[in-house]
C-alpha cells in the first residue's frame, strides 16, 4: 500500500474529490408503523448505512456528529423531518448528501409477533449541493432478515453515490455480515440506552446471542476502556475480526489497552500493523511509544515520522525531545521543549524536562525510559480523514 501518512496533502488536493467522496449524513430512519418498540430498527438501518458507506470510501458523518447536529436544532432523533429541517441539519455539519427514509412493519394477524412480520424500507437521498431529491430505492422482506435487507440497501446506496463503483451486493450479503436479528434488536437498545448498566446489559446479550457480531465487542471493549479495565477491554477489542468495517479502529484501541496494561510486545504488534495499514500520525506515535518502552532505537524514527506530519503537534515535540534527551543529545532536544512550552507554557512536564536539558542531567540509567518523563500517547484515531486522504490521493492518480 502507499504512503498516505502526509496529512497536509489535504490542502492541495481537496478540489479533487469526487460526488463519491463528498460528505454524507445519515439520519434514522422513522418508524410510519404503529409499533413504537419497534423505533430501534430506524436506528440499526442508519448505522448500517453508516458503516457500509464509510467502508466504501465515502466521508460519512458518525452518530456523534449528527446527534450533535439534533442537539443544536433541537430536533427529535425519532421524528419524521420535513424538507426544510434536513436542509437545516445538513447545511448545520456541513454535509453533501443526505440519506434519509421510512420503514414499516405488517404483521400477518392482529396477535402475531413483530418477528413473524414483514418489513419495507424506503431511502432517498438528498443532494444539498443541488438541492434536489434522488429516485427513493427500496427493500422489502422477513424482519427476520432485517440484517439481509439493510447490507442490500446499503449497495443500493453505495451505487448510487459512486456509480462506477467494484463493490458487489455479493460481497456485502457474506456470511459474517448477517446478524441475528434478536442480537441486532439488544445492540441497538444498548447503543441507545443512557443508562450505563442497562447499555452494558443490552451490549452483552447481543454479544452472546451472536458471537459473530463485532459492533457490541467493539463497544464493550470502549466501556472497560473507560472504567480503566484494560486488559478486559483488549480481549474485547480483539474480537472484531479483520474484515470488518471496525477492524482498524478496534486494533488501535486495542495497543492504547494493552499498552496501559503494560503489555508493550502486544501494543507494538497492533501500531505497526495499522502503520501499515492506516499510516496516520497518532499510529506512528504510539508506535514509537511502544518502541520506546522495549528501548527500541525505531522509537526516534516513528516519533519523528508521526512530528513531520504535524509540525504543530505538542504531543509528537515532546516524544522526540524526549528521547533525544536520552540519547544525550541535549541541545537538540532543548529546541523541542521549548517548542513545546510556547504552545503550552504551563506544561509542567516539559519545563521540568527543558531544565535537564540545559543542566544536562542524565536520568539515573542513561536512556533508561523510567529515568525520566513518559512517553506521551495519542487516544485519537481519525479514521475518516484517513479515507478521505487515501480517496484524495486516489482520484488524483486516475
Amino acid at each position: 500500500m502507499p504512503n498516505w501518512r502526509p496529512l497536509f496533502l489535504c490542502a492541495f488536493l481537496a478540489p479533487l474529490l469526487n460526488a463519491a467522496n463528498s460528505t454524507v449524513l445519515v439520519v434514522p430512519f422513522h418508524n410510519e408503523s404503529k409499533y413504537g418498540d419497534l423505533n430501534w430498527i430506524g436506528e440499526s438501518i442508519s448505522e448500517t448505512l453508516v458503516s457500509e458507506l464509510g467502508e466504501a470510501g465515502s466521508i460519512v458523518l458518525q452518530r456523534a456528529a449528527r446527534d450533535e447536529g439534533y442537539r443544536r436544532l433541537t430536533l427529535k432523533s425519532e421524528a419524521l423531518l420535513t424538507k426544510a429541517s434536513l436542509l437545516k441539519l445538513g447545511q448545520t455539519l456541513d454535509a453533501d448528501h443526505i440519506c434519509y427514509g421510512t420503514f414499516q412493519v405488517m404483521l400477518p394477524s392482529a396477535d402475531a409477533q413483530p418477528r413473524d412480520g414483514s418489513i419495507r424500507i424506503t431511502a432517498r437521498f438528498l443532494d444539498l449541493r443541488k438541492l434536489r431529491d434522488a429516485s427513493e430505492f427500496s427493500e422489502t422482506g422477513k424482519l427476520l432478515d432485517l440484517s439481509r435487507l439493510e447490507e442490500h440497501l446499503s449497495w443500493q446506496a453505495i451505487q448510487h453515490l459512486d456509480p462506477q463503483t467494484t463493490i458487489t451486493a455479493q460481497q456485502l450479503l457474506q456470511p459474517s455480515k448477517l446478524i441475528r436479528l434478536d442480537a441486532k434488536e439488544s445492540y441497538i437498545r444498548g447503543l441507545l440506552s443512557t443508562n450505563e448498566a442497562q447499555k452494558q446489559q443490552w451490549l452483552q446479550q447481543a454479544a452472546r446471542l451472536d458471537p459473530r457480531y463485532p459492533q457490541p465487542a467493539y463497544q464493550l471493549g470502549r466501556i472497560a476502556f473507560t472504567r480503566k479495565d484494560y486488559r478486559q477491554a483488549a480481549d474485547w477489542f480483539g474480537k472484531v475480526p479483520n474484515d470488518d468495517p471496525l477492524y482498524l479502529e478496534a486494533r488501535f484501541r486495542m495497543g492504547l489497552s494493552t499498552y496501559l496494561a503494560g503489555d508493550y510486545t502486544t501494543a507494538e504488534k497492533c501500531f505497526r500493523e495499522l502503520s501499515q495499514a492506516a499510516p496516520l500520525n497518532e499510529v506512528f506515535n504510539n508506535l514509537g511509544a511502544t518502541e520506546s518502552r522495549l528501548n527500541e532505537p525505531s522509537a526516534l524514527v516513528d516519533f519523528r515520522r508521526a512530528l513531520e506530519g504535524d509540525q504543530a503537534d505538542a504531543t509528537y515535540r515532546f516524544n522526540v525531545g524526549l528521547v533525544l534527551y536520552r540519547q544525550g543529545s541535549f541541545s537538540e532536544a532543548e529546541k523541542h521543549f521549548k517548542a513545546v512550552l510556547e504552545r503550552n507554557k504551563d506544561d509542567r512536564e516539559a519545563s521540568t524536562m527543558l531544565a535537564r536539558c540545559q543542566q544536562q542531567t542524565p536520568g539515573v540509567s542513561g536512556s533508561s525510559p523510567k529515568a525520566s518523563s513518559s512517553e506521551r500517547l495519542k487516544d485519537n484515531f481519525d479514521l475518516t480523514a484517513f479515507r478521505q486522504l487515501k480517496a484524495m490521493l486516489q482520484t488524483a492518480q486516475q
